[in-house]
């Protein structure tokens, strides 16, 4: 479309791409720039994605990246003395 939608949707597919374009024009009046109409798309766009999940793909507040997949915390102390994240080991 244009430089400067090109800068908001450079990593878009072009499906993605051409949805952004699509409501870009929608939104166009004459009054504001175009820019500023780029800008509250992208802003709409991201929290549409938001809504959706983070970057995991979990709703935002369900957990982070200590509950994904293939990872497990560390258990027992570390070589000070304190714990690592997981059940400290008895000394004895």
């Amino acid at each position: 479309m244009s430089s400067v939608t090109d800068i908001y949707t450079k990593n878009y597919s072009a499906a993605r791409k051409k949805e952004f374009e699509d409501r870009v024009r929608e939104m166009e009046d004459g009054v504001m720039s175009e820019e500023a109409v780029a800008s509250m798309v992208a802003a709409e766009f991201r929290n549409a994605a938001k809504k959706k999940g983070g970057l995991i793909g979990k709703p935002l507040g369900a957990g982070g990246l200590s509950n994904a997949a293939g990872y497990s915390p560390v258990m027992g102390n570390n070589k000070f003395g304190y714990p690592s994240g997981g059940i400290p080991v008895k000394k004895g």
